[in-house]
């Protein structure tokens, strides 16, 4: 009688516990709604500011170019159309999305998401304390 009552109280834990994962799951999918559709394009650099001043000289289109893919990767075009890969993650009581490297290294911040354009914030460790803490990036849509 005891055995089957234990069964019954670890199937119930084993049920609870699996139906939460499904539930969180959920949550994260939800939160990525919150996104605008047009974030999953390609975006150019627009223009960037350092210290209140716009920055003369930035690469032009394909370099720098970001595309954002609805998996939670993104790419990170090259001059010559090769690319390197990352992850972003929503965070959705910030309205923020984070950018790390392939290595898991927090490389950025992307605020004021907007259908028509985002702001790129460079994060981390390599830009903490160094004058790259004051440089935004503004993006829109390549085919702008």
């Amino acid at each position: 009688m005891k055995n089957q009552i234990l069964r019954k109280i670890i199937l119930i834990g084993i049920l609870i516990f699996t139906y939460s994962c499904g539930i969180n799951k959920n949550v994260k999918s939800d939160s990525n709604s919150e996104l605008p559709k047009e974030l999953f394009q390609r975006w150019k650099l627009n223009y960037g500011i350092a210290n209140g001043e716009k920055i003369s000289g930035l690469p032009k289109s394909p370099s720098n170019d970001y595309e954002f893919k609805r998996n939670g990767e993104y790419l990170l075009f090259n001059k010559d159309e090769t690319f390197m890969t990352g992850t972003w993650e929503y965070n959705s009581d910030e309205k923020t999305i984070y950018t790390k490297r392939d290595d898991g290294e927090l490389n950025g911040k992307i605020t004021d998401l907007k259908a028509e354009s985002i702001t790129l914030i460079p994060a981390g460790k390599a830009v903490e304390g160094t004058p790259f803490a004051n440089f935004r990036f503004y993006y829109i849509p390549k085919n702008k």
